[in-house]
């Protein structure tokens, strides 16, 4: 008995990524001493800011101008 291929698809790997990018990229930020708390507050405001434009961005490409070009 052979045991199926799971495949995922691009767009699901795209969603995937983003999620890892805020988690460990506020990770990081939480957890250099360096910086004061409210720059790691901006630092984690503009991490999950920018991925929420980039993950809109993907959502677009793939989904919303593919239904249009058919």
């Amino acid at each position: 008995m052979t045991t199926p291929l799971v495949f995922i698809g691009l767009p699901e790997v795209g969603y995937i990524v983003g999620i890892a990018v805020i988690l460990f990229g506020c990770k990081a930020v939480s957890q250099n001493p360096f910086i004061s708390k409210k720059q790691k507050l901006l630092w984690m405001l503009t991490i999950v800011v920018l991925n929420w434009v980039g993950l809109l961005w993907y959502y677009y490409i793939y989904y919303i101008r593919n239904k249009e070009e058919e």
